[in-house]
């Protein structure tokens, strides 16, 4: 396989399966991966890619030992071997924190530095600029149950910060100011995922109560709840692609289009109209009914609530319901994943296959298939896999 001719020009799908991560060109016809890089000693579980990066170094890799790479997108495209070429590498075998990554991110705006999350509860911010093996001591912690920012002791150390989350919540935090915005609590067990939307007014969370919550950052609570998914929500995303067809002309956005995936192989789309919301004026009382208002909130929702608390999960009753539009069976085992792109929408699987759905105007202009399948492998032998992730890259 030559990949000389990938410039890191053109729009790429980066996923992990295995131990491996793989690269395809998203508007190839060929249906195998382009650039596949293998991992010796642990698998990758997430990734990131920051398309304003100012050097080389734009895909970040966590691994389940917890031992993290920067790499250049590109300069993978253009080596022919299965190796990552030209890494830094951080928390080389676990010096920092030897519990697996389980998200990594770039910090918009922030000049080349990331947060790595672990499984122990711990978040460590980085500079790509750095070595990654500056020596990097943080504070005892002393209580485990409170949220707490550490820093680096030395200028040099690398990474410069920790933050201590407590799991069990959703946290929204204003990282420049280090503070706890808000947060609060599923109806029951983890939450899994979540994502903003585009003008950063809301947030969606998933999780084992296979619910979708809607969090109001003006409001710094849940406005609203989706039920449809018969099993865990393993992926939410905002449709950024997608206009209102009854916008007021301002810009501002009234109407908003997400999608959900979950264990129980479906995809589901939604939308969310805060001003055409039927929401309960108040709760129900034994053996009555409740009252509903459309466009007024009840006195329950009146006040936002106070800047970094914790909510605990609020009663279905006083905070309104949404349903899918769309709710379809689109895999055979269990999805991890959902990407929108202007095109199409992007659903993974756990079993190691991706699938391609184009919108409906763009699959009336094509001649082909409306859905297309990649596969890390061949038609007849798919890649198995205990879990996958996703992301799709413009350059």
């Amino acid at each position: 396989m030559t990949n000389t001719n990938f410039d890191g020009k053109g729009t790429y799908l980066i996923f992990n399966v295995g131990d491996s991560i793989f690269i395809s060109d998203l508007n190839s016809q060929d249906k195998d991966p382009i650039k596949s890089v293998h991992f010796s000693n642990s698998n990758p579980v997430c990734h990131a890619f920051d398309q304003d990066a100012k050097d080389g170094h734009d895909l970040l890799i966590g691994l389940n030992s917890g031992d993290v790479y920067s790499v250049s997108l590109r300069q993978q495209l253009q080596d022919v071997g299965k190796k990552l070429v030209g890494a830094q590498h951080y928390n080389k075998d676990g010096s920092v924190n030897n519990s697996r990554c389980t998200s990594i991110a770039w910090i918009p705006g922030g000049d080349g530095a990331f947060v790595v999350a672990h499984a122990d509860g711990n978040m460590y911010v980085y500079e790509k600029n750095k070595d990654g093996a500056g020596d990097a001591s943080f504070s005892v912690i002393k209580d485990q149950t409170q949220f707490s920012v550490a820093h680096a002791r030395y200028s040099k150390s690398n990474p410069i910060a920790r933050w201590h989350v407590c799991q069990g919540y959703l946290r929204v935090f204003d990282y420049s100011k280090e503070q706890l915005v808000c947060g609060g609590k599923s109806y029951y067990g983890a939450l899994l995922c979540c994502a903003w939307s585009m003008d950063g007014k809301y947030i969606l969370t998933g999780g084992e109560d296979d619910l979708v919550q809607v969090w109001s950052m003006e409001d710094r609570k849940v406005v609203a709840w989706g039920e449809g998914h018969n099993s865990w929500v393993s992926g939410v995303a905002f449709d950024s692609y997608w206009s209102s067809p009854n916008s007021d002309g301002t810009g501002e956005t009234v109407m908003y289009r997400f999608g959900s995936v979950g264990q129980d192989t479906q995809l589901l789309l939604w939308d969310l109209e805060m001003d055409e919301i039927v929401v309960p004026l108040r709760r129900c009382p034994p053996g009555g009914s409740p009252t509903y208002s459309t466009g007024s909130q009840s006195s329950h929702w009146d006040n936002a609530c106070p800047l970094g608390t914790l909510q605990p999960a609020p009663s279905i009753r006083d905070v309104p319901k949404i349903s899918p539009l769309v709710a379809h069976r689109v895999h055979t085992e269990p999805l991890s994943g959902l990407i929108f792109t202007q095109e199409s929408v992007l659903t993974v699987c756990r079993e190691g296959h991706i699938k391609i759905w184009m919108r409906p105007g763009v699959a009336e202009s094509q001649s082909s298939n409306s859905e297309t399948v990649l596969s890390t492998s061949s038609k007849d032998k798919p890649l198995l896999s205990s879990k996958i992730g996703g992301s799709s890259y413009k350059q």
